[in-house]
């Protein structure tokens, strides 16, 4: 054989080895395609799935009866009632979420032989904040930037002051202003 054949037979035998080389490349390429076609079909079954089994939330109902000593008074004509102290808290809700500060409420209760007017009064003096009628011997309050530790030493001054029993309550996140005075008034129907 003639060098220029040797020399030709080589050079097909590299242009052969060369499309072996470009043809185990492109089915790598598939294949490797094909892994990651299948895997983001699994994802994204997953993610329908995921999808399909939500359900819309269902609206939270707190069953909460009313305190038994009946409807709140307006109490010395100087008292706002339940429907100001929702509203007091739904500002107080907005301003908490916007600066990331915290809200408590708390409930104050009067004992023995002391007046609610007294209560207020006291309560205004003490805490600095509003009081609202929410009951014939109790008053709620808001407390803006105040966590249920800070408004239970509050309490715990009013309590020194005059004759009265209370508790309170923080937002928790998510919480809507209509459910934490749910919460406020509702736990003192079982205090």
């Amino acid at each position: 054989m003639s060098t220029s054949a040797g020399i030709l037979l080589l050079l097909l035998g590299c242009v052969v080895a060369g499309l072996a080389v470009i043809a185990l490349a492109l089915r790598r390429r598939a294949l490797l395609s094909a892994r990651r076609d299948a895997g983001l079909a699994t994802v994204a079954k997953r993610i329908d799935d995921a999808v399909a089994s939500l359900r819309p939330p269902s609206a939270r109902v707190e069953h909460v009866s009313a305190p038994p000593r009946g409807p709140a008074p307006v109490v010395g004509e100087a008292l706002p009632g339940r429907a100001a102290l929702v509203d007091a808290v739904a500002s107080g809700v907005a301003v908490a979420r916007a600066d990331g500060a915290r809200l408590a409420a708390a409930l104050v209760r009067v004992s023995g032989a002391e007046h609610v007017e007294k209560l207020a009064s006291d309560v205004r003096e003490v805490a600095g904040v509003t009081a609202y009628a929410v009951g014939p011997d109790s008053v709620a309050l808001v407390l803006p930037g105040v966590g249920r530790a800070g408004a239970l030493g509050l309490l715990a001054r009013v309590e020194a002051r005059c004759a009265s029993t209370g508790l309170a309550v923080e937002l928790e996140p998510g919480e809507e202003a209509t459910e934490l005075v749910c919460r406020l008034l509702g736990s003192s129907t079982g205090a």
